[in-house]
């Protein structure tokens, strides 16, 4: 028998225990009425009489009781089948509440009177124990900008609306979740009761972070490839033009016959533009073929002292032209390296080059090495010149990129220098670090790790640390 049967017969059995009660009392009342009158009548000779009247009010009493028993049935018939439609309508928004995959949570008071299953799970908790009578305010993370936490705040303490706002909700394990938070307050006579509906929204702003990342990533590698084409136009058609145009004026005698000293300065001209131009080439070559991580060492073991002696003969030249004083300053007994001997030198050459070409006139470009705190060894290349800032720092490490200044203007350049040197030392597995200020000057060591490292074995023969074999 289910719980309505039950509750129908319960009900019916009252029904007929009210009804014969209540027939017994009509009875004894009819009676106690009813005796006096019949005891003067007996006395007057006038029972039948009497009896007659006696049963007349009973039979009365009696369809009447049968009436009102009807009408109570159906009441209680009546009452059960509301009771009934209570309870299904109950269990049917329990059921939709339990299942619904958002967190469905009742606060009262400001505290957590209820909480679904799948809220339960959301927050972490192995029961709703965990939760139930605490603040609703813990349970915002600190994520939760202040103004959202404000709003849910002010609709807990009055009991009213929560417009939809999003927020940070807190992990049994400490972890938080982005969550879309609304509310709608409930009657109650007494307390401050609001439901509170949760959705779980990470996976969507992850998914908008992806996009906005993608997207920018976008956006600068488009600004990189029309930084790329405005550079190279220039770059490349430099270069070509003074070609074109002094072998021009050779070939066609314009200032008279061959052997003209103005020819032999139109040809060192036209050889300085064609190695700048052999120099963009490479620079873009050698910066695809990083890029496209095909790029191999052939390692060897070099002296530093002999590498940075190298790299100083190639830009001494510049430097004096330039009015730059250039000095070197080696730690004695500094141990070999095992490096890719070309791609060192190319290293050392760009960060000089760079030094060399951003010092002003009167300014000097100190080149040291020596010993590094892990084993390893730092080449560091300091120098007087223009400088840079933060910004300008993080975009000289940028492919193509050029930094604006009123100085740099006046040399050309890919914009490769930096990248190359980064990746190339990288490479080495080691790191680039550089400090400069506006004004000051830049500071660029080259620090290359203890695994490149060659010491001299007790036996007299070098050995590489780090268990390479030399």
């Amino acid at each position: 028998m289910n719980i309505d049967a039950y509750d129908k017969a319960a009900a019916k059995a009252h029904a007929r225990v009210v009804q014969r009660t209540t027939g017994a009392l009509a009875i004894a009342v009819v009676l106690l009425i009813l005796l006096p009158v019949i005891a003067a009548q007996a006395a007057s000779g006038a029972l039948p009489g009497a009896v007659l009247l006696l049963g007349a009010a009973t039979v009365w009493l009696l369809f009447r009781l049968s009436s009102l028993t009807k009408r109570s049935i159906q009441t209680v018939d009546l009452l059960v089948d509301e009771s009934r439609r209570l309870r299904e309508s109950e269990e049917r928004y329990r059921t939709i509440v339990t299942a619904t995959p958002e967190l469905v949570m009742i606060a009262r008071n400001g505290r957590v009177d209820y909480v679904n299953g799948n809220g339960t799970a959301m927050l972490g908790a192995e029961s709703d124990d965990f939760i139930l009578a605490r603040p609703v305010a813990s349970l915002l993370g600190a994520g939760t900008s202040a103004v959202d936490r404000g709003h849910v705040l002010a609709a807990l303490s009055a009991g009213a609306g929560l417009p939809r706002c999003e927020v940070w909700l807190s992990r049994s394990d400490g972890t938080a979740f982005c969550a879309e938070l609304t509310g709608v307050p409930l009657p109650s006579p007494t307390d401050r009761m609001v439901l509170l509906m949760a959705r779980d929204i990470s996976d969507h702003r992850r998914i908008e972070t992806s996009l906005r990342d993608a997207k920018e990533q976008a956006e600068l590698a488009n600004r990189t490839k029309s930084q790329f084409l405005a550079n190279m136009s220039h770059e490349l058609r430099t270069p070509l033009n003074a070609i074109i145009g002094f072998s021009e004026i050779i070939a066609d005698d314009s200032f008279g016959p061959d052997g003209l000293p103005m020819y032999t300065e139109y040809a060192r001209d036209i050889r300085d533009s064609g190695r700048h131009l052999l120099t963009v080439i490479n620079d873009i070559l050698d910066y695809s073929r990083i890029d496209a991580a095909k790029t191999e060492l052939s390692d060897d073991i070099n002296d530093i002292g002999d590498v940075i002696s190298a790299s100083i003969r190639v830009v001494i030249n510049r430097a004096e032209s330039a009015g730059v004083q250039l000095r070197q300053s080696i730690h004695e007994g500094l141990p070999p390296v095992v490096a890719d001997t070309l791609k060192l030198k190319q290293i050392l050459l760009n960060v000089l080059s760079n030094a060399v070409k951003f010092t002003e006139s009167g300014g000097s470009v100190m080149v040291s090495a020596g010993l590094a705190a892990d084993g390893g060894v730092d080449i560091q290349v300091e120098d007087t010149g223009i400088g840079m800032s933060e910004d300008e720092l993080a975009l000289a490490f940028q492919p193509f990129a050029q930094v604006e200044s009123t100085l740099n203007r006046k040399y050309e350049g890919t914009g490769l220098g930096l990248p190359i040197t980064k990746s190339l030392t990288e490479l080495h597995g080691g790191s680039l670090v550089i400090k400069s200020a506006p004004g000051v000057g830049t500071s660029v060591t080259v620090h290359l790790p203890s695994s490149r490292v060659f010491r001299q074995s007790p036996g007299g023969q070098r050995e590489r640390v780090s268990g390479f074999v030399g």
